[in-house]
């Protein structure tokens, strides 16, 4: 059995392990990896084990290792950051309590605290220690959790500390750990449901409600949509909140919790359908256009786009790599042409905040989407080293971060999609721009040193007349013209850096804003292209960490690569597309 051959909600499973989090992971394990064959189970074990600190012990069984502790991050590291430092100290206030009992709403209301301050700092030069002190404190809480009893207010869901700590765990800092690989699905998604076992009746309920649903491993959480886009849905004050409204005490939710082991209990599954019932979704009041045109986009992607992904790789006498680009390619184009290209003609006949933040919420989930069945594609031992996937894979996540730093602006009705578009695009010119320039001098460049090539030509084999007709001798040498190349391109790679600190619109550092390592020997920066710097995937620079290895000239093509060009074929000793016309010149 291959990886082709995992159901989505298998991978479901793998991509949610977490042995800090919850026990059941060597049950989940051995439900799968016997099946399949050892090239799978290595990727698995490279791509999905061993990052979640799963690992092979000396007598070959699967163990785990316990992550740093917020103690040993702040030992080996020098912070000394004012408000970083407060942080740290609260975040220590919390895990070293030694209290019995502690009170839900009050720890929700610290953690979350401590998050919204830790997102707000702006220290770029201390981000690597601010990634470490947030994970390190976020399984010290969830070790924490174990030793304390937490005072809930029971409410409508009948919630409890067993309950509420589950969610903590199993959601709320799962999430926080995982970012965009954590993984749910989509309650309309009912070819997925059909194979798992949650209730029938929450799947007909799906058809009609739009939530999504994390599986804990006691536990199913139904998780709402939030009314506001850029608030987390996962948020632990939110799970905890019923709102009630009228002099009856009418209550809403957000979330509700499904029991596992009493799916055989009429009483209990009486009372999840009541709670159903005062389940609130985000789409009162919206649309009906933006309502067909969410449905539409889902089901284009859906029907088009997770094919794709999902075909084995036939064997036509093509290498891997060349049918792995062809792919990327198709899915590319289809993005563009059945999703973003549609965008700008929706976005126009919306003029509240409210439905526009509909818009955002549904794309940004859908983009979500795709990055996952991305990431799940390059399991595959074949695909994950193919540098195409992984540029596709960066493309989708710059173009989900390109949305949320922007999409306020996107959508704005103050300008014209003109002027929207020229803000949005901006980078890219002014990218092509340098291109250009530096290309103008690397071929003065090269000019001058066939000029020293042909005198040293001359001087070593010409004529007598020839040296006659020499001239003066070039007043620099072949090591002032490398010199002067690498100034060249180290002045290149430091204007993109630059620049990407400064652009407020259109660009993105992949690695620093996405939080995503695709190769360590190059960092990537995403460039905003189409109208409203939406209607296409990003265009990628991919530049070497060492500003030696970098070439202008490639540099040069992808940028200005026109995806939609036909037919473009894969040339690997070139390692770049050509078109026919091109095939034709040579």
């Amino acid at each position: 059995m291959n990886i082709y051959d995992l159901s989505d909600y298998q991978l479901y499973k793998l991509k949610s392990l977490d042995p800090n989090l919850s026990s059941d992971w060597p049950e989940v394990l051995q439900s799968i990896l016997p099946e399949l064959d050892r090239e799978s189970v290595a990727s698995i074990y490279n791509h999905i084990l061993v990052p979640r600190g799963i690992y092979l012990d000396a007598d070959r069984n699967l163990a785990h290792r316990h992550p740093i502790t917020l103690r040993e991050v702040m030992a080996s590291t020098h912070v000394q950051e004012p408000d970083l430092l407060a942080l740290v100290t609260n975040m220590s206030n919390i895990i070293a309590s030694r209290s019995t009992y502690y009170d839900a709403s009050k720890l929700a209301d610290e953690i979350e605290a401590i998050f919204r301050c830790l997102d707000n700092l702006n220290i770029q030069n201390e981000y690597e220690n601010i990634k470490n002190i947030r994970v390190a404190f976020l399984y010290d809480l969830a070790q924490w959790l174990d030793t304390v009893e937490l005072k809930v207010s029971s409410g409508l869901r009948k919630l409890d500390s067993s309950i509420v700590k589950s969610y903590l765990k199993e959601v709320f800092i799962k999430q926080k750990i995982q970012g965009q690989d954590f993984r749910q699905w989509d309650s309309t998604d009912l070819d997925f449901q059909d194979l798992t076992d949650v209730p029938a009746f929450i799947r007909n309920e799906g058809k009609s409600r739009k939530f999504f649903v994390v599986e804990g491993q006691d536990y199913w959480f139904l998780v709402g949509n939030s009314d506001v886009s850029g608030k987390n849905p996962y948020s632990f004050r939110r799970f905890l909140h019923e709102e009630t409204s009228g002099s009856e005490k009418y209550t809403y939710l957000t979330h509700v919790v499904i029991k596992k082991n009493e799916m055989q209990n009429s009483e209990y599954l009486s009372s999840v359908a009541y709670a159903m019932s005062r389940f609130y979704t985000l789409d009162l009041g919206t649309p009906d256009t933006l309502l067909s045109f969410i449905k539409e986009i889902k089901s284009l992607e859906s029907k088009y786009l997770k094919p794709l992904l999902k075909e084995r790789l036939e064997q036509t006498g093509a290498s891997t790599d060349a049918v792995v680009n062809e792919r990327m390619l198709n899915y590319e184009k289809q993005v563009s042409i059945l999703i973003l290209q549609k965008l700008p003609r929706i976005q126009a006949t919306l003029h509240n905040k409210v439905d526009q933040g509909y818009l955002f919420y549904h794309l940004d989930k859908l983009i979500k989407q795709m990055i996952e069945s991305v990431h799940d594609f390059r399991l595959q031992p074949l695909v994950s080293n193919i540098n195409s996937s992984g540029i596709l894979l960066i493309k989708l996540m710059a173009l989900r971060k390109l949305l949320t730093k922007s999409y306020g602006f996107i959508l704005s009705q103050d300008l014209s999609i003109e002027e929207r578009t020229d803000v949005m695009t901006t980078p890219l010119l002014k990218v092509q721009e340098k291109i250009n320039a530096t290309k103008v001098s690397m071929k003065e460049l090269r000019d001058l040193k066939e000029n020293l090539n042909n005198y040293s030509q001359v001087k070593n084999n010409g004529s007598f007349w020839e040296k006659i007709a020499l001239g003066r001798k070039p007043n620099y040498t072949l090591k002032d013209i490398n010199k002067e190349k690498l100034l060249l391109k180290k002045d290149f790679f430091t204007s993109i850096v630059r620049m990407a600190k400064i652009q407020e619109q259109g660009m993105v550092y992949v690695e620093l804003e996405c939080d995503e390592m695709i190769d360590r020997n190059y960092r990537h920066y995403a460039l905003a292209d189409g109208k409203l710097g939406i209607t296409r995937l990003p265009r990628i620079l991919q530049l070497p960490e060492d500003p030696r290895k970098l070439k202008i000239e490639s540099i040069s093509q992808i940028v200005n690569y026109n995806v939609f060009e036909a037919n473009p074929l894969w040339d690997p000793l070139s390692n770049r597309y050509i078109t026919h016309k091109e095939l034709a010149i040579t």
